[in-house]
């Protein structure tokens, strides 16, 4: 088991929070404000910086986090619609899991995927990402590639179990190649050292240009080494009111399950919202999030042994499969359509997946 890729291991319903991996991977839209003053600002070095520190504190979303969000069902889908942009996720493939999002503004453009793989070491759990993220800002015409650390569960057999990142991520700007480099530092003794992070923004020479310093977990700033200015760039927001007894959910996480009439008519059958087992979760029905966990799976089953035995290749609706040579890797490109099926409130194309 040790060093063994975990990722087709079910869990019980009580180890899971109530969202989908594909809300999840929505959470980093909740500092897209980083995006926004990149896209509009002159230098490029700072747009790097600010590229880089969007791509860092996503994970300020995982502070006392200790459950798993609910693996997405081939064909589920996630939107959020707000009136500054709009994102959409879809699960594109089940062995392995692999969430894609993709979001937009009149700003940016950002892509991603959840391709990870998952490795027992004793005492953690490390969440290794094998895909990259991918942003285009609109006002530069520039396509960012940016890597991202492994993020582990400590202590998951002794003390008190926690998330923390580690390693390295590079973020390169494909049109200057200029890059930020990023050390995300575990967690030492001190809770102190949590969240710790640290890097450079280099030219194209390999020269640094901009220091980054901070924490994930609560502020990070910014030091131009050619004038030697500091500036506070990201603070995080305050956590909402007894966020312990609310699965530690920032406030912009807490929005996700919101399903008012008005969203219920618009919104196609395969969204996360209306999944049984996460709603009967949230509601504290942990009987019937068991049973309708349980259900779901034996459908994801019944379908993937039918396409088996039929041979039928599942195609993600929404994405298509896409080779980057200049990469070398393979991501998933949005294809557009959920927005006009959206407008059309066509949906008959779509499986029946709870």
């Amino acid at each position: 088991m040790i060093g063994k890729d975990l990722g087709r291991f079910a869990v019980p319903v009580y180890f899971n929070e109530p969202i989908s991996m594909l809300q999840k991977v929505c959470e980093i839209m909740e500092n897209e404000q980083l995006l926004v003053k990149a896209n509009r600002d002159p230098d490029s070095y700072r747009r790097l910086a600010l590229v880089s520190i969007f791509n860092a504190v996503q994970y300020n979303s995982v502070v006392g986090r200790k459950l798993k969000p609910f693996n997405p069902i081939l064909g589920e889908t996630f939107e959020y619609v707000t009136s500054k942009y709009r994102f959409f996720s879809e699960q594109v493939c089940h062995h392995p899991p692999v969430s894609a999002g993709h979001a937009e503004s009149a700003d940016y453009e950002l892509y991603l995927d959840t391709n990870v793989t998952t490795h027992f070491w004793m005492k953690s759990l490390e969440f290794r990402a094998l895909g990259r993220s991918h942003l285009t800002l609109k006002g530069h015409d520039e396509h960012y590639v940016i890597d991202r650390p492994s993020t582990y569960a400590q202590n998951i057999i002794l003390g008190t179990l926690y998330l923390d990142c580690g390693g390295k991520s590079t973020a390169t700007n494909l049109k200057t190649k200029e890059k930020c480099v990023l050390t995300y530092h575990q967690k030492g003794w001190s809770d102190s050292t949590y969240g710790l992070m640290n890097g450079y923004v280099q030219d194209a020479s390999g020269n640094n240009m901009i220091e980054i310093t901070g924490k994930w977990t609560e502020a990070v700033s910014i030091r131009d080494l050619r004038t030697n200015k500091t500036e506070l760039v990201w603070k995080r927001l305050p956590r909402p009111e007894d966020w312990e007894n609310l699965y530690c959910f920032t406030t912009f996480t807490l929005q996700m399950n919101y399903l008012p009439e008005s969203l219920k008519v618009v919104l196609p059958h395969t969204d996360s919202r209306f999944r049984p087992d996460q709603r009967a979760l949230e509601n504290g029905n942990i009987q019937l999030a068991a049973d309708e966990k349980f259900r779901l799976e034996e459908l994801q089953r019944a379908a993937r042994k039918y396409r088996a035995e039929n041979k039928i290749e599942y195609k993600p609706v929404y994405f298509v499969e896409h080779y980057d040579k200049e990469n070398k890797e393979t991501t998933y490109i949005f294809n557009g359509k959920y927005w006009k099926d959206r407008e059309t409130h066509n949906w008959s194309h779509l499986s029946e997946i709870y």
